[in-house]
């Protein structure tokens, strides 16, 4: 069951193959979608050498997650690699990871923030919160909680609860922003809106020191922000 649920989170359905997609990247899809994962890893190089991003972060991603191939971290990263150079914001998130993780490599923050930080320019949410997770914490990159702040608000924006989540607290806490209690509220209501497991407390102590009329206010707004972006 599991190895479904990886197949479909790496590839959705036949029916979302981009029209400009490759035969080949195509026919990969397909054979993954049967079980074919000789086939599929096959038709994946073949469009991957072609220059196929997708393709090409696909054999990562099958590597990395064992996905019908033997689990290996070296075949993944240089896949990834690969993809991460013709310009996937993935491929290059995946790679911060592995670097931070240690997984296939030695744990190097250096290294981490430097990916993150490529897929963070592009636009990339979870890639936007581990690098200003990262700034916060002065991990790998000079301590920035300005800098923090400005790239949380970014993959807030793109609904990832935990940068709403770090967001909120530092509004809180007056770090790297200005102290902004109904805005921590604000970004907490949304957090909690999308399950993170902290939220709910942390708002609890947080209207304590501002008014039920404002809650009332708060609330009303940050459902209309939760409206606009689902």
């Amino acid at each position: 069951m599991f190895k479904n649920i990886k197949i479909i989170s790496l590839l959705f359905c036949a029916c979302f193959i981009p029209i400009s997609a490759s035969a080949n990247y195509s026919n990969g899809v397909i054979a993954m979608l049967y079980g074919e994962y000789d086939l599929a890893v096959k038709e994946f190089t073949i469009s991957a050498q072609e220059g196929d991003v997708e393709a090409t972060y696909s054999l990562g991603y099958m590597y990395e997650n064992q996905v019908g191939v033997s689990k290996d971290y070296d075949k993944a990263l240089f896949w990834y690699r690969k993809a991460a150079a013709l310009g996937d914001p993935k491929s290059q998130y995946i790679i911060g990871n592995m670097y931070n993780r240690g997984r296939g490599v030695k744990i190097n923050q250096h290294q981490a923030v430097k990916w993150y930080h490529k897929a963070a320019k592009q636009g990339f949410g979870w890639a936007q919160y581990f690098y200003g997770l990262k700034l916060e914490n002065g991990e790998g990159i000079r301590k920035n909680e300005k800098q923090a702040a400005l790239w949380y608000q970014r993959a807030a924006d793109q609904e990832v609860a935990r940068a709403q989540y770090n967001l909120g607290s530092m509004y809180y806490d007056g770090r790297g922003v200005s102290k902004d209690y109904k805005l921590a509220y604000h970004w907490l209501y949304i957090a909690d809106a999308y399950a993170h497991k902290d939220a709910k407390e942390f708002l609890k102590k947080i209207a304590l020191k501002i008014s039920e009329n404002d809650i009332a206010t708060l609330k009303k707004e940050a459902h209309l922000w939760i409206r606009r972006h689902r």
